[in-house]
């Protein structure tokens, strides 16, 4: 809610913290930040004004806004919403502009549209620091005066006659800079009781941010055992997709989690300075390696001459990843399956006989990261080793350079029917892992798995030169464009080689390199074995 601030006079009482001279009445403003993980999904902003929380909300109010509410009604009845249909309910302000005996009815109404799992959050004037009802400054449509433990006790009848529990998540009363408001989160859970959430341990916190592919999210957590060692708890800002790849890391104590563009790319900053208030130590590795080591167009470092680039550029993507967090150097990265996973790996590896496996990654996320003699190197591993297995694995985009390949038993077809944990799980299980610069293969670097790496905008340097058991394909030197350390989201400043339609430097890479690489990994194991 966007507070009228006229006819203000300043009060002084017991604990004021309200003054009309510094307080800028964009309440939802002062909050937003410091909610981003229980504001996640489809949800409402009750009385949002002229703002509302995200762009994302469905704000309602009285009066239709641009910015604010697209649905004009009485905030305090909500039957156009079945039962359980929202993620979160999100109400700044608003709630004071009803009399205290209708509180508890309004409260129950909006937890009745609340999911299982979902979240109602409260940021509301607090009697204590803000003017009561009738003194001066306070706002005209006020009818009642809240604090804290008033709103607990109702939520407390409302887990008790509801059929579902309460558990409160965040219970805070913000009197610093020009706030006088008390913040309340409630998680809606089956377990018909009121509680609260696990108090934090007590232990410094560390925050790590990350977003972007699995890739970067693993890429990242290489820092977490550092921290760990300096006795830190370790949480980490990612969107689910990250949570997903990271979910059994042991060193993850706590997630902040936010959906993909919930927050504007243009608030970001603010964003990130708010969080520093609620941890002890903020680690940002947004852009630790795209914009940094490898450059993102229409950028200065873009623009630099090749030879300048290779030389700033060229360094291990660990390293500065380690260094950026300030935590000793040398490459963490591991991916941490289930039991069930390690489970289901083991057996499905058994399933498939005696032979060698091999991993085939089809293609990254760039344009440069497809090699176009797959078939090739395919057809002469089949003939070379009759009892060998090939699990072809990529995004659903990759089904159709697995097309030609339907009715050969020994060519395992994955690609878009496997997630990426499931992939990663059995790439531990495999002999040999071939592909282009991908997350996969990053997670298999430490692995002792052998790993064939067609490298194409990175170096050895950036990428393997710690990895084990690995053959870097490098394009030869009449390739002049390798390493070009560039981003790349199309053709514009990609060389493409005219026969074959890839990047150049992929297209340089023989099919007889690549098999040599495999069938040289294949007979190391076989030694071992």
């Amino acid at each position: 809610m966007c507070v009228d601030p006229t006819n203000r006079q300043p009060h002084h009482g017991a604990g004021m913290t309200w003054n009309p001279v510094h307080s800028n009445d964009l309440e939802t403003r002062k909050i937003k930040y410091h909610v981003v993980p229980y504001t996640r999904g489809t949800g409402v902003d009750l009385g949002c004004g002229l703002e509302k929380i995200w762009p994302g909300a469905l704000g309602i109010d009285r009066r239709m806004a641009p910015g604010g509410a697209g649905l004009v009604m009485d905030i305090s009845e909500l039957s156009i919403f079945a039962d359980e249909s929202l993620d979160y309910l999100f109400s700044s302000h608003a709630l004071s502009c009803f009399p205290a005996n209708q509180i508890l009815g309004i409260l129950a109404e909006w937890w009745r549209v609340v999911k299982v799992g979902g979240y109602l959050v409260l940021y509301l004037p607090h009697k204590g620091h803000y003017p009561k009802v009738g003194q001066p400054g306070c706002h005209p449509d006020y009818r009642c005066d809240l604090d804290e433990t008033e709103i607990l006790d109702l939520m407390r009848v409302i887990s008790d006659t509801s059929g579902c529990g309460v558990v409160v998540e965040v219970n805070e009363v913000r009197r610093d800079a020009d706030e006088y408001s008390f913040l309340q989160v409630f998680r809606k859970t089956r377990h018909t009781e009121f509680s609260a959430a696990p108090s934090l341990s007590g232990r410094k916190r560390a925050l790590v941010i990350r977003y972007g592919g699995f890739g970067d999210i693993l890429q990242a957590s290489s820092v977490f055992p550092g921290l760990k060692g300096e006795g830190y708890e370790v949480w980490v800002n990612t969107t689910p997709k990250g949570r997903d790849i990271l979910a059994w890391d042991p060193h993850v104590d706590g997630w902040w989690l936010q959906d993909t563009d919930q927050v504007p790319n243009d608030a970001l900053g603010p964003y990130w300075q708010a969080l520093r208030q609620r941890f002890d130590r903020v680690i940002n590795l947004s852009e630790s390696v795209e914009g940094t080591l490898l450059t993102i167009p229409q950028r200065i470092n873009d623009q630099w001459h090749d030879q300048a680039r290779r030389l700033l550029l060229n360094h291990n993507h660990m390293t500065v990843i380690h260094s950026l967090a300030g935590v000793p150097t040398g490459s963490r990265l591991r991916f941490y399956p289930s039991a069930k996973e390690k489970r289901q790996g083991a057996r499905m590896r058994r399933a498939l006989g005696h032979g060698s496996v091999v991993m085939w990654v089809l293609a990254g996320s760039s344009v440069h990261k497809a090699w176009p003699f797959v078939d090739h190197v395919l057809a002469a591993l089949l003939m070379t080793r009759p009892d060998m297995r090939i699990i072809l694995v990529g995004d659903d985009a990759c089904r159709i350079l697995e097309g030609g390949w339907r009715l050969e038993r020994r060519i395992i077809r994955r690609s878009g029917r496997w997630s990426i944990r499931k992939t990663l799980s059995f790439a531990q299980h495999v002999d040999v892992v071939v592909g282009p610069e991908t997350g996969v293969m990053n997670a298999m670097g430490l692995e002792d798995v052998g790993k064939v790496l067609f490298l194409s905008h990175s170096s050895v340097e950036n990428i393997s030169s710690h990895w084990k058991n690995t053959i870097n394909l490098k394009p030869p030197v009449e390739v002049t464009c390798h390493p070009c350390h560039r981003l790349h989201y199309g053709w514009e400043r990609c060389h493409r080689d005219p026969q074959t339609g890839a990047a150049w430097c992929a297209a340089a890479i023989t099919p007889d390199r690549v098999t040599a690489a495999i069938l040289f990994l294949l007979g190391e194991f076989d030694e071992k074995r």
